[in-house]
């Protein structure tokens, strides 16, 4: 489909297809197509039309406009806009182009050495462009702060996962903190900030199994949601075995003939009903996010009433098909193939 629209407007349209480094030499070889995006992936969903960026972790396939649960903000800032611009011209200065454009071959370590340096390159000029623009505005006036958050583990890029992390730790005794994942896979760095250094109290929410979008796909595909369940089914048992029930829970989405896609963090201070802060974006705060996929992200933090308000219905909309999960995981059955695929494969999903 995109490619005819390269076709037939080739001076208005240019596609750039994103390649993993790690999909070089035998893997290449041994993965089929329609497989080998378990390698990582380009999985940034951004929408940029003149000064307006729509940050959202849906793609703009037919699922996600009729019964595919997500999130999605718009920010209208021209700063914000070109940075986001940049981003995508710098992902595509090492992707391969549609239109025949011949892209330079690189080793794996040199490619990794030469993204690293351009988008850390990016990060850097924003951050003093914004610091000198700060210096010259009145903080009284602003009730609004966005910081976009990038996320890049193959190119040793890890702004999203430090972000995150210091917001999950620096969350004091009671305040709130409510999660989402669409894939329920988080890393061993999240799992320990949460129960280790983390106070605040918590809520998971993550897809039923009838809500994962895998579910009823030919196998292997179809042991997805098996997989996921099994992932949280363990978790869940860290969070009994520390004796900390009380403080997290743990929550499914299910809803009938819908998936549920949505992912990010809402944070209420003490004695808050309304969030204070939200984390939106692409990434699902789990191992293929942090370390295999191209993730972006912003991390917005506001004292506007209404912005908290619209913030706070959009978090209890997601939770209107929720309930909570944590007994009902034990009593789930894994198949033995998918028991042993997690333990060999998890940092895939």
């Amino acid at each position: 489909m995109v490619q005819e629209l390269v076709k037939v407007a080739q001076d208005q349209c240019k596609l750039s297809l994103y390649q993993t480094p790690r999909l070089q030499g035998s893997w290449s070889k041994i993965l089929p197509a329609r497989y080998n995006e378990i390698l990582g992936l380009q999985h940034m969903k951004l929408y940029i039309t003149d000064d307006s960026v729509l940050l959202s972790g849906a793609n703009c396939s037919n699922d996600y406009f009729q019964k595919r649960q997500d999130r999605y903000i718009e920010i209208e800032d021209v700063d914000l806009a070109n940075f986001y611009q940049e981003l995508i011209d710098e992902v595509t200065k090492f992707s391969k182009q549609e239109s025949g454009e011949k892209v330079n071959k690189y080793s794996k370590e040199t490619l990794i050495k030469d993204v690293n340096r351009n988008i850390v390159s990016l990060i850097e000029k924003w951050k003093s462009k914004q610091t000198t623009k700060m210096a010259s505005i009145d903080d009284g006036t602003k009730d609004t702060w966005v910081f976009p958050l990038i996320q890049m583990g193959e190119f040793d890029i890890t702004q999203d996962e430090y972000a995150t992390c210091n917001i999950l730790s620096s969350a004091p005794k009671g305040s709130y903190l409510r999660l989402a994942t669409g894939y329920f896979n988080l890393t061993e760095n999240y799992v320990n900030t949460l129960l280790k250094n983390c106070k605040a109290n918590i809520s998971l929410l993550m897809a039923h199994p009838n809500a994962n979008g895998f579910l009823g796909a030919a196998w292997p595909a179809g042991g997805i949601p098996h997989a996921y369940s099994l992932i949280a089914q363990k978790f869940w048992q860290r969070v009994v075995d520390t004796n900390q029930a009380s403080r997290i829970l743990m929550l499914e989405y299910e809803r009938p003939e819908w998936t549920f896609h949505a992912k990010g963090l809402w944070y209420y201070p003490p004695g808050s009903s309304r969030p204070w802060a939200t984390v939106i974006g692409s990434a699902n705060l789990g191992e293929r996010s942090v370390k295999r996929d191209l993730e972006a992200q912003a991390a917005i933090f506001t004292t506007s009433p209404e912005l908290q308000e619209r913030l706070h219905k959009e978090c209890d909309m997601l939770h209107q098909h929720a309930a909570e999960c944590g007994a009902a995981l034990h009593s789930r059955e894994t198949p033995l193939w998918v028991q042993a695929t997690v333990r060999l494969l998890r940092t895939y999903f």
